[in-house]
């Protein structure tokens, strides 16, 4: 975009922001910077990002300025040390200077906005990895805050964008320039870079040279690997080859977890399984070769889907009165079903299998296992999808960003210029010259609106910031003491670090937004923050931050959760008209990736949706 300026305008505005030396003072809240930049185009204006390095007493410290400058005076000319050229025109470096003599130094501290990461990363020009902090500190030429929202997100996408990470400080510098060109209402951005100290070892689950540890390591996988293919057995062999251990070694730390009384043997220990049991909890759990018959009074009514172990513990811990079926069939066909009451309704609960979650096979049989259930209870009103999900970070805007423990309740949008829907399942389409890609969408919306008028009251009735307990956190403290245990702790895990890994070697640390109005803020007194809006998946890319954000971005989705396109359309191919998706954010990819936050995530989940069951009416049994 070229910048065209009324030179007598624009001498009127320089004269007056050099007067104030205030980017964004009073004065544009009258007259429009973007007016100014894009209507006045009587002649062209020289525009020039200048680097201006700063000497640091610190040898592990630098500190940079880049800035966007209309006029280049006789004095700073005196300072110039390279004026590029050709494609980089306009980028002027400014001698180094020590840090306390520029004025405008005293007024760093009244920026617009700023953003702190750490990162670990292998410069070029150093033979080994370092761990650096840096905070970059923005100003603006609009006092609009969506605006500058706006101009962050967008700074930060092309800050991340692909994997060429600039690997030294200069073209750290150089792409922090040539994003300040793009984005014309960033007027400067100050940059600090410290050295932290010597970065911790990653090292690999697998090198470990204590055989406890790493037998404690590979124990942890195995359960995690059977709590994923629950209700389904794994056996001993397949074990071992997705932990990459022997079957010896295998056999061993299953008799380990046997003693702990974790999992289950069948079959004269060819064929394990989690076992489904918390101590707190007394409920029954029977083997059966056959769904036991139901009295037209048992009736569920209410169907609750999931897919992680702890995602099911959650939902089961918000039921009374309740009995456990597990069903063993061979070649992934078993199912789990408790049957229990949450306030005036009794319900349903199930747990699909979750191994090989991105093959076509384990998606058609979650499918599958949803029509059984449906097939199975053919008195289901509503179908609840409960459990976690994956945030999209918003870097710059804390009253859109998500955090780990949070709750998206699926809900449709009120645009009528867009089509409808509250999950859709995104699929990446590449182009015969494999150039370029773009996606395909599957969306669904519900036609009873029963559960979201619901939802609707919960919504105009929810203030984040007042101090009052809502229904479903009372639930969550209850769900936390019923599940916890000394093998399982549901508590608000501590840490909630943000990730991203740029190229093979580079990790970067990214500091959550920061509420800046000194609101009450649920999060920090163990409570989640609910959020309304539309939930999706995308096709075994979920993984790729890019495609994610784009989609997320162009499509108002909050979080995306491990795809669950084969249940929908098994709840829609059934008749079911009225079903609602409730997730709580686990991690930042699609609530799978990682098990730290699951227990409690899935727990805030499951407090919600018993929220909403609690406020449907009972149901009159002599009418079923």
């Amino acid at each position: 975009m070229r910048i065209w300026y009324s030179e007598k305008l624009f001498k009127v505005f320089w004269q007056f922001k050099v007067k104030n030396d205030n980017l964004n003072s009073q004065y544009f809240g009258k007259i429009s910077v973007f007016k100014l930049l894009h209507h006045i185009r009587d002649e062209k204006i020289m525009e020039y990002i200048v680097l201006e390095p700063l000497q640091c007493e610190k040898q592990t410290q630098n500190v940079s300025i880049v800035e966007r400058k209309f006029e280049i005076t006789p004095e700073e000319q005196k300072l110039l040390i390279h004026e590029a050229e050709g494609p980089f025109t306009g980028f002027i470096v400014k001698k180094a200077i020590p840090i306390h003599l520029p004025k405008k130094i005293q007024n760093m501290n009244k920026f617009d906005l700023s953003f702190k990461l750490k990162i670990l990363m292998k410069h070029a020009t150093l033979p080994q990895v370092q761990q650096e902090k840096r905070e970059l500190k923005f100003w603006f030429m609009t006092k609009d805050e969506k605006e500058r929202i706006k101009m962050a997100n967008m700074f930060f996408k092309n800050l991340f964008k692909g994997d060429d990470f600039p690997k030294d400080y200069f073209l750290f510098l150089l792409r922090i320039m040539q994003i300040v060109k793009a984005l014309k209402p960033i007027a400067r951005i100050k940059i600090e870079i410290e050295k932290i100290g010597e970065p911790q070892p990653l090292g690999s689950q697998f090198g470990q040279k204590d055989p406890k540890q790493f037998e404690a390591i590979i124990s942890g996988k195995i359960l995690e690997f059977l709590e994923r293919a629950f209700p389904n057995t794994m056996s001993i062999e397949d074990l071992a080859n997705l932990t990459e251990s022997d079957p010896d070694l295998a056999y061993k730390l299953l008799c380990d977890l046997l003693d702990r009384d974790l999992v289950k043997y069948y079959d004269n220990g060819a064929n394990w399984i989690r076992n489904y049991k918390n101590i707190q909890d007394k409920h029954e759990v029977y083997l059966v070769e056959q769904q036991p018959a139901l009295d037209e009074s048992e009736q569920p009514t209410i169907a609750i889907i999931t897919v992680n172990y702890y995602e099911k513990l959650a939902v089961d811990a918000m039921m009374t009165d309740k009995i456990t079926f597990v069903r063993l069939k061979p070649e992934g066909e078993s199912t789990v079903y408790t049957i229990g009451r949450i306030g005036d309704r009794i319900v349903v609960s199930t747990k699909l299998p979750l191994l090989n979650k991105d093959s076509r096979s384990a998606k058609i049989s979650s499918g599958n296992t949803t029509t059984r259930l449906l097939g199975t209870f053919n008195q289901i009103e509503h179908v609840f999808l409960v459990g976690c999900a994956g945030a999209i970070p918003n870097l710059s805007d804390f009253n859109k960003h998500l955090r780990r423990g949070d709750i998206v309740v699926s809900f449709p949008d009120s645009n009528p210029d867009t089509e409808d829907y509250i999950y859709g399942h995104f699929e990446i389409q590449k182009n015969q010259n494999n150039s370029n890609s773009q996606y395909v969408s599957k969306l669904w919306m519900p036609k009873s609106m029963e559960l979201y008028r619901i939802v609707l009251g919960m919504l105009k009735a929810y203030d984040p910031q007042s101090e009052r307990l809502y229904p479903w956190e009372e639930y969550l403290n209850e769900g936390i003491e019923s599940l916890y245990n000394e093998e399982l702790d549901c508590k608000r895990p501590s840490e909630d670090k943000l990730f991203f890994t740029i190229g093979d070697k580079n990790l970067v640390e990214v500091d959550h937004p920061v509420d800046t109005t000194g609101s009450f803020n649920r999060r920090e007194y163990g409570f989640p923050v609910v959020k309304f809006g539309k939930i999706a998946s995308v096709e075994t890319l979920v993984k790729n931050e890019a495609i994610r954000s784009a989609i997320s971005e162009e499509n108002d989705i909050l979080c995306f959760d491990s795809g669950m396109d084969q249940v929908m359309e098994s709840i829609e191919g059934n008749r079911k008209e009225s079903y609602i998706i409730i997730r709580s954010i686990a991690d930042y990819a699609d609530g799978c990736s990682t098990k730290e936050w699951q227990p409690y995530s899935a727990l805030c989940a499951a407090a919600f949706a018993k929220t909403i069951i609690t406020a449907l009416p009972a149901v009159s049994y002599d009418q079923v």
